[in-house]
């Protein structure tokens, strides 16, 4: 081949390789400019090709590479430059042997705890771990530590620098560890149930007054509670969270609860049903030891609880021996009925027992389940079944018959005068005889929880067969007191305000005699304080305002008119224009001249009318007053504290208990009754409230009767009575006037109303 057919060939070679290493070297220009690497070897690819244009291209090639090189190390000195300085000034800290103090780390510490019930809180926590590890060395955290702590398990050298950051955060500036967290979340999301292991008393004062304690914890702590009685617990369903204070609050109250064994007056056992009604009322547990009759167990939240326990205890089991004690007479009218098998008048009367259900509580030693009164049938043809006292005379004509229970017929006063064995020993001036209006109630067996309106004698009876299934059969007949109905809607013209303790003995007499009729005597110390009360300082009643002369001429306003309407028709003032409220209430007082104690004994006899609406209690009494010297000491105690709790001494900050026990005349005696007696005194007629007209013709064809409202201040509970009394039990005329007066309240059923007549008299007599 020629020459220049050569050189042709040669030269498009030539500018093909020239074309492919400057697309080379521009590629990689590039890339050392966007990455900021250093300059790199030429690659093997570069080599120069012979000829004029592959040395140009060549020198181009060599001018990018030097171009690119260049800007590759400006840019890559720059970090290097500012490495080298932070690397430098930590060497300097290094070598001059500073070291961070307690004040950086606080630089660190955040100005305020997020909530750890919060979302933020584990975010904010992971990020301050993490500034701490960037701006301390491991060394440096744990001398922090060591600085703050001591020797302790969170300075130990085999734990991690994240280890050291969290312990400074938890245990330096007390966060909660996410674990903490964690849990606390649980516990307030998620429900689960517990069971509390609980013994019989601990349920009963956990429950309290009718359940209103164990309710005010569910509501309180926002738990559902239930029992579970095999074995006893409560079953507790609610979070974790308030399942924990739950419990540890009933554990609290469980250390609290204080136990006590206390041997009663009597050796007998408290009847089932009465434990359970003196549990609630002193709101402590009260069980019988079964081992010792007489013994009981109480377990009570305080020292209060345990003594009202031991005293509602100690009255309940006397006055269930007192009651069983108590003579049961029958008062049958002239015509009324018969003892015999055959009946003799010609309409006879049937009698059947009544449910009673009384407007007031009855007292607390009765068994509620069941309460009957035993009544006469009424019967259609007759207008009115009680009794009709002008026909048959009543108690003070003497033609009807008083019958025990063993079908004896006796008379009314030789048996209340014949049964007290210490008479002859008293002076008989002092000899009176009490009647109180009530109903003598009968209840059944203490055993029978179930309330019911079936009586344990079904049916209607004639009183004989009656008379007789009361004499075999052991039931509890109890007399409550009570008022005739037509004084019940009255309110006395004048009060007086007593405070009355009253012991009876606990050695009960015994009657020798062959009677049947046992005799319930017993010695008795009363002992009554007349509380005064400070009559208040009442502001007179306003008169009206009168009005300004502009009020005048703008006319009365809406304001004005109710004003005007409400003094005309309650006499009351508006707010604006009232008088002020009223000074505190005063306090009363007990003046040295009301205490009265007084000593005797007596006896009480129930008499039940079923011909009437009410029955009757007598009590024979003679008693004589105890001067202040010859009273017991523990009541001159009780009344000297007393009296220094009512003038607001600073050494009687609290009302004082009396007495339950006291010993006297060698006799030891037990508190029967606790009150606080409203006491008036009321004439009463045939028909309840005398008219104007009656109180003319004078006093004498009325009855004075004694009226009291009583609270118990053991039980509070409030009770009402009724009584006349006969002084002069030796003479007949005032024995038959005491027999008229009762006669006259216990027949009295309802207020009749006036006649036109009774009107007119009344209106002649205001003339």
């Amino acid at each position: 081949m020629s020459l220049p057919l050569l050189r042709q060939v040669r030269i498009p070679a030539s500018l093909s390789a020239t074309c492919r290493a400057a697309s080379r070297t521009r590629c990689y220009s590039a890339a050392a400019v966007q990455t900021q690497t250093r300059s790199e070897r030429e690659s093997p690819d570069d080599a120069q090709v012979a000829g004029p244009s592959s040395q140009r291209a060549g020198e181009a090639s060599d001018r990018q590479k030097s171009k690119s090189a260049l800007l590759g190390r400006q840019d890559a000195d720059e970090p290097s430059e500012t490495f080298s300085r932070v690397q430098s000034y930590l060497a300097s800290i290094n070598a001059s042997g500073l070291e961070p103090t307690l004040e950086d780390l606080e630089r660190c510490r955040p100005h305020r705890q997020p909530s750890p019930d919060s979302e933020q809180y584990v975010e904010k926590y992971t990020e301050l771990v993490n500034t701490l590890c960037r701006s301390f060395t491991k060394e440096q955290l744990r001398g922090f530590l060591v600085q703050t702590l001591g020797t302790s398990r969170h300075c130990a050298t085999n734990r991690k620098k994240v280890e050291y950051a969290e312990s400074i955060i938890e245990q330096l500036w007390k966060w909660p560890t996410l674990k903490e967290v964690e849990k606390a979340r649980r516990d307030r999301t998620e429900v689960v149930t517990q069971t509390l292991p609980v013994t019989a008393s601990e349920l009963f004062l956990i429950l309290g007054r009718e359940g209103m304690d164990l309710l005010r914890l569910s509501k309180d702590y926002d738990v559902h509670i239930s029992l579970r009685q095999k074995p006893m617990a409560l079953r507790v369903e609610g979070t974790r969270s308030s399942l924990r204070k739950l419990t540890e609050h009933i554990n609290s109250l469980k250390k609290s609860f204080i136990e006590a064994t206390f041997d009663l007056p009597l050796p007998v056992a408290i009847p089932p049903d009465l434990v359970q009604r003196i549990s609630r009322i002193a709101s402590a547990y009260l069980e019988n030891v079964p081992s010792s009759p007489g013994k009981v167990r109480i377990v009570a939240q305080d020292e209060r609880g345990l003594q009202a326990a031991k005293r509602l205890a100690s009255r309940a089991i006397h006055e269930i021996e007192e009651s069983s004690r108590t003579p049961l007479l029958t008062y049958l009218p002239a015509g009324a009925a018969s003892l015999d098998a055959e009946q003799l008048v010609m309409f006879p009367h049937d009698y059947a027992l009544y449910p009673y259900l009384s407007p007031r509580p009855l007292p607390f030693t009765m068994n509620t389940s069941g309460v009957f009164r035993l009544r006469r049938v009424g019967q259609w043809l007759a207008s009115d079944f009680r009794e009709n006292v002008q026909e048959t005379g009543g108690l003070a004509g003497g033609y009807g018959h008083v019958v025990t229970v063993s079908e004896e017929r006796v008379n009314l006063k030789e048996t209340l005068l014949s049964k007290l064995p210490e008479l002859e020993q008293l002076d008989r001036s002092h000899l009176a005889v009490f009647a109180s209006m009530g109903h003598i109630l009968l209840t059944r067996p203490s055993g029978e929880q179930r309330a019911t309106l079936v009586p344990p004698l079904t049916g209607e009876h004639k009183f004989g067969k009656v008379h007789k299934w009361i004499a075999q059969n052991p039931v509890k007949m109890t007399f409550v007191p009570d008022l005739p109905l037509p004084l019940l809607n009255t309110s006395p013209a004048k009060e007086g305000v007593k405070h009355r303790l009253v012991y009876h003995t606990l050695s009960a007499g015994s009657d020798t005699s062959s009677s049947p009729l046992r005799t319930p005597w017993r010695k008795v110390i009363a002992l009554e304080l007349t509380i005064t009360e400070p009559q208040a300082n009442h502001a007179e009643q306003p008169a009206r305002p009168v009005p300004l002369e502009g009020d005048l001429e703008d006319g009365l306003s809406d304001r004005d008119l109710d004003f005007d309407l409400d003094y005309v028709m309650n006499g009351t003032l508006p707010p604006s224009r009232s008088t002020p409220p009223p000074a505190e209430p005063p306090i009363p007082t007990l003046d040295a001249s009301g205490v009265h104690c007084w000593t005797g004994i007596e006896a009480d006899f129930n008499v039940m009318i079923p011909d009437r609406p009410m029955d009757l209690q007598f009590t024979v009494r003679s008693s004589t007053t105890a001067p202040e010297a010859q009273q017991p000491a523990e009541l001159r105690q009780y009344v000297e504290q007393l009296r220094a709790f009512l003038q607001g001494s600073p050494e009687q900050t609290e009302q004082p208990s009396p007495p339950l026990l006291i010993e006297y005349g060698g006799e030891r005696y037990i508190l029967h009754s606790n009150s606080s007696v409203r006491q008036s005194e009321e004439m009463v007629s045939d028909f309840g409230r005398p008219t104007a007209h009656e109180l003319g013709a004078g006093t004498l064809n009325l009855t004075r009767a004694l009226c009291e409202s009583t609270l118990d201040l053991e039980t509070n509970q409030k009770s009402m009575h009724c009584e006349v009394v006969c002084e002069d039990v030796a003479s007949d005329q005032a024995w038959t006037r005491f027999l008229r007066d009762c006669d006259r309240l216990s027949v009295m059923r309802e207020e009749q109303r006036k006649t036109v007549d009774s009107i007119l008299n009344d209106f002649n007599d205001i003339l």
